[in-house]
């Protein structure tokens, strides 16, 4: 029999950027707010006190901050007639676990999304007809506009402590070089200048401005300089340590729940954060049209019920998805029918790494770098190029990232 706690208004399933975010927009506006993390404390201290925050042992090798894939994963199969295996190594994707989530163990490029991508199957219509989208692409509009989302957008980055260059504002252009043309048009400038480029991302610049590409700093959530964001939460200044996709940031110069929400969260009195909370399923009236609350095991092993008004999924994706269908909410995806719509669609960051070899007499340190730092191009992202002829939409921007050239297809 499952423990009752008393009934709050918000309670918040996974505690990374998204239920640190929903945490602070929902005690602003004087909702009672209970975050549920099934993975243990995480916090600038003892996590990212130096030196054991940079042990290569326990964090690149071992992987600590990540989900182990031994205790809970997914299944995984190519077409209907595979067998699901478990997914048991981390590659293509790297779901956190304790608080911070996946948003303390990123490495910090911090992108816009461009305008097309929320208007995709508008936009490609409009510019190569109808007929261009094939019946079975299941691609549509998102149903918000660039405009309407370009506040948050700009709340975030001074949230985030962002470093970048501003092609344009309101219309204005205010960069010649380091910003991206391809860019959509600003409310405000980044609140901190891009970071310093390393000699590998210096390269990369040279050589596409060379064969007539359009290179730019990349928006960085590490920091080019000390910052207190508007919460007014502290960031020191990024020294280009190396140590950023994997761990957790001894500068507090990468951007992370931990470092630029939690500290705010800890003042506000309608905030509660319960740890190695493990959600079952979410509650759900009679007939399904409203939750009203979760139940989760706690440390102890104890089922626990927690009523509430509204009910936020804000774990991975996968997690979301899982619990939806462990709840009996909504229609499963029929990859045969078509119809349905949770589990449909799911998408991830893809990276593709191009690795380049150099004279012997040319050093590039690799090992000095930041995450989010570097330069790259747009030429051949959304729909920056014409498409009538290629087979495919979408796009993707290329760049050099501290030592790593990559490829991100959207």
């Amino acid at each position: 029999m499952a423990t009752v706690m008393k009934k709050v208004d918000a309670v918040i399933v996974g505690f990374g950027w998204v239920g640190a975010i929903m945490a602070k927009e929902l005690t602003e506006a004087g909702l009672n707010v209970v975050a549920l993390e099934r993975g243990p404390m995480r916090d600038t201290y003892p996590d990212g006190s130096y030196p054991q925050v940079i042990d290569e042992l326990t964090y690149n090798i071992r992987r600590k901050l990540f989900q182990d894939l031994s205790k809970s994963t997914v299944t995984i199969r190519h077409n209907s007639s595979q067998t699901a295996v478990p997914y048991r190594q981390l590659a293509a994707f790297l779901p956190g676990t304790g608080v911070g989530g996946a948003g303390l163990h990123w490495s910090g490029v911090h992108f816009r999304v461009d305008p097309i991508e929320l208007r995709m199957r508008s936009h490609y219509e409009e510019r190569y007809g109808k007929n261009f989208i094939p019946k079975d692409m299941t691609i549509q509009d998102f149903g918000v506009t660039y405009d309407e989302l370009e506040p948050f957008f700009d709340k975030a980055e001074k949230v985030f402590g962002t470093s970048g260059t501003a092609w344009t504002i309101k219309g204005q252009k205010v960069a010649q070089k380091g910003g991206n043309r391809f860019a959509p048009d600003r409310s405000d400038d980044f609140p901190l200048p891009a970071q310093k480029n390393t000699y590998s991302a210096q390269l990369f610049e040279k050589a596409a401005l060379e064969v007539g590409y359009h290179p730019y700093n990349l928006p960085s959530a590490n920091t080019s300089d000390s910052y207190t964001n508007p919460y007014g939460a502290q960031m020191g200044p990024c020294n280009f340590c190396g140590f950023c996709s994997g761990y957790a940031c001894y500068m507090y110069s990468k951007a992370s729940p931990n470092v630029n929400i939690l500290p705010a969260l800890r003042m506000e009195k309608r905030f509660e954060l319960r740890t190695n909370a493990n959600v079952l399923k979410v509650n759900l009236t009679d007939d399904k049209s409203r939750a009203t609350g979760v139940n989760y095991v706690d440390a102890q092993g104890r089922e626990i019920e927690q009523p509430a008004d509204l009910v936020i999924l804000g774990a991975f994706q996968f997690h979301n998805v899982h619990l939806m269908l462990l709840s009996g909410i909504g229609k499963p995806y029929d990859p045969v029918t078509g119809e349905g719509v949770v589990g449909r669609n799911f998408a991830y960051q893809n990276m593709t790494t191009i690795k380049a070899f150099f004279d012997k007499d040319v050093f590039t340190n690799p090992f000095i770098g930041a995450g989010g730092n570097g330069v790259g191009v747009d030429d051949f992202n959304a729909d920056n190029f014409d498409h009538a002829k290629e087979g495919f939409v979408g796009g993707s921007p290329s760049f050099a990232c501290a030592s790593i050239l990559s490829t991100r297809t959207s």
